[in-house]
């Protein structure tokens, strides 16, 4: 088996309002913190909680950034979309699923890790609605194992993400902990996907389309803004008001 270093496209399937997305960023941030390009991409039909989402991550090494047709690795949180997230895999392909999870016969030529995510979360915490939050963070610490992303690296992701709130940071700190060390004991690598540091975001920057939006508003001489407060424009005009707030005033008048 050859192995595939540094391209190829990761798909987490979950729901929306499970805490999917800082997983997503935090996994996203580490890997260009390892200097190789990379970009995300949330695909959803709707920003009602509990209704399926998708997160794309486009790996490659030579600075492509837009969406392929086909998913390398699958990651499967979500039970309503599961069969047809799994039917997508194509052949060679590798799959992350949540054990509590029922797929259907996946044939013999994917590569499935089936990841008891309910077990590894209990003893973070007690609190129901945290363990529904940190869960995602266990695919982290396995997909960290199985690709070669750094601890550190995955360390100074979840500081840029929560170091403002010390509670969160331990307890996802600690899922992803868990993630790491079942799957570094518990699984055989099988699959042919890799992560080699490289230097080429070096000088760049990672930011999100609405704080990029809010930034271009900032810059063309936005004096006056309404808006609709629904996700996703919310964290456009929250991103913009903390620019305007530190940028447009004169600290004089």
């Amino acid at each position: 088996m050859n192995p595939v270093v540094n391209d190829f496209n990761i798909n987490v399937a979950t729901v929306n309002g499970s805490g999917s997305q800082t997983a997503n960023t935090v996994l996203l941030r580490a890997i260009f913190q390892m200097g190789i390009p990379v970009s995300g991409k949330n695909l959803f039909p709707s920003n009602i909680a509990g209704l399926p989402t998708w997160f794309t991550i486009r790996v490659n090494g030579a600075g492509y950034i837009a969406r392929r047709a086909d998913n390398d690795i699958t990651v499967i949180m979500n039970p309503e979309t599961a069969a047809k997230d799994a039917a997508e895999a194509g052949p060679g392909r590798m799959i992350v699923v949540n054990d509590q999870i029922p797929l259907p016969n996946v044939p013999a030529d994917r590569i499935v890790y089936s990841v008891p995510m309910k077990k590894l979360t209990d003893p973070i915490t007690t609190d129901v609605k945290l363990r529904r939050l940190v869960i995602n963070m266990i695919y982290v610490g396995v997909l960290a194992q199985l690709l070669g992303i750094e601890e550190s690296e995955v360390d100074r992701a979840l500081d840029a993400q929560l170091g403002r709130k010390p509670k969160a940071l331990e307890l996802n700190r600690n899922a992803v902990r868990a993630g790491l060390e079942w799957a570094r004991t518990n699984l055989e690598k099988k699959d042919p996907y890799r992560l080699e540091r490289m230097n080429e975001t070096a000088g760049k920057i990672l930011v999100d389309g609405n704080t990029a939006g809010a930034l271009g508003a900032l810059f063309g001489g936005v004096t006056a803004v309404t808006w609709y407060p629904i996700t996703p424009s919310t964290s456009l005009i929250e991103s913009l008001i903390g620019f305007l707030e530190r940028y447009r005033k004169d600290p004089e008048t």
